[in-house]
């Protein structure tokens, strides 16, 4: 089965490309998959981690999954980022420190995430955080990473990886799943069967809103990322099955997409001109208290 790949961007319409991609090959068991990226002029290193959740479904039915003629600058960019290394192309040497690589976590690897965070989220302009506040960034990541372990469901595992785009003054870390979804989580919750994607991310990113029982973890883990992306002036994006949501300083949307996302995936976007320094309020260190 030959499946074509175009330009994948990080927004609504490279999520739904890739959900395009997951109900094309949604019966295919026991066959061999060919994604043929002749026609991809472009592709956001970060998207590496949605479009492995579609491949993971695929290599779960036992079909051969092989990625062909890919042109020499996606290439660069996807042997940087150790991606094209799980299909057995060479890895090349990221001399320029902007890839945070594409990673296949176990459910189990919570060590190994807080060592890819200690390792990758550094520098590559991020903004000046103290001492602090980086520790509850990294919590608040790391809490994303729990729930996802936690809700999924899913043997697959965990797919990281980011990119820091100095020229677009941006960094994207993202966290990707092939799971049962929000929707899926949030409707067992309430009861309700007829909730749809949109409505139950919405519901996942108020405030207050959790599906947790017991000690585990609540909510996405967003809320401190969501203060700090508010005042940074980044972006973070939600996609699960239909739903795709947005939440920026502008504010936030949420769209239904054409296609059907298998898994969650949760970006987070910083931008990288932002020359404030961020604090907590009880530290009270800084102009730019946070």
């Amino acid at each position: 089965m030959l499946i074509p790949i175009g330009t994948i961007r990080s927004n609504c319409n490279g999520f739904d490309a890739i959900a395009e991609i997951a109900v094309k090959t949604k019966n295919v068991w026991l066959d061999s998959v060919e994604f043929d990226l002749s026609f991809c002029s472009f592709f956001e290193a970060n998207m590496a981690a949605p479009l492995y959740a579609v491949i993971a479904r695929l290599r779960d039915e036992l079909n051969d999954v092989t990625i062909t003629n890919v042109p020499a600058g996606v290439s660069t960019i996807l042997r940087k980022n150790k991606f094209l290394s799980v299909f057995s192309q060479p890895e090349l040497t990221d001399t320029n420190q902007t890839t945070l690589p594409f990673k296949i976590l176990k459910l189990t690897a919570g060590d190994q995430f807080n060592d890819y965070l200690d390792t990758y989220m550094r520098g590559r302009g991020i903004p000046a955080m103290s001492e602090a506040l980086t520790k509850r960034f990294r919590q608040s990541l790391f809490e994303i990473f729990l729930n996802a372990t936690i809700h999924s469901q899913s043997k697959a595992g965990i797919f990281v990886c980011g990119q820091f785009y100095p020229n677009k003054h941006r960094l994207d870390f993202t966290i990707a799943d092939a799971g049962v979804g929000i929707r899926e989580n949030v409707r067992r919750y309430t009861r309700k069967q007829k909730l749809n994607s949109c409505k139950a991310i919405e519901w996942a990113m108020t405030e207050g809103n959790t599906t947790k029982t017991g000690n585990q973890p609540g909510g996405l883990g967003l809320k401190l990322i969501k203060d700090f992306i508010q005042m940074n002036g980044g972006k973070i994006q939600v996609v699960s099955r239909y739903g795709y949501y947005d939440f920026s300083a502008n504010g936030e949307s949420i769209r239904k997409m054409s296609n059907d996302f298998p898994g969650t995936c949760i970006n987070i976007e910083i931008n990288t001109e932002d020359t404030s320094s961020y604090c907590l309020k009880s530290e009270l260190k800084s102009e730019d208290i946070f």
